[in-house]
């Protein structure tokens, strides 16, 4: 290979790096503003199922998870 090919391959690894990097950081913005907006709707009673409750830190399954085929 000559230097020249090197460089491009070095360039182009470069390119990469610093796309990875991006969308990384864009990707980390995306998750803090997903957990904010869920930690917002979980207080408004007006989002079903985002409320938090006593079953959230019960260990056992919810109600509905109790149900037997055929009843």
């Amino acid at each position: 290979m000559s230097e020249h090919e090197h460089e491009q391959i070095h360039e182009r690894a470069e390119r990469e790096a610093e796309d990875l990097e991006r969308r990384n950081e864009e990707l980390g913005e995306h998750v803090d503003q997903v957990r904010q907006d869920w930690e917002s709707k979980k207080g408004d009673e007006q989002v079903p199922g985002a409320v938090a409750g006593e079953e959230e830190d019960s260990d056992e399954p919810p109600p509905e998870a109790d149900i037997t085929p055929g009843d």
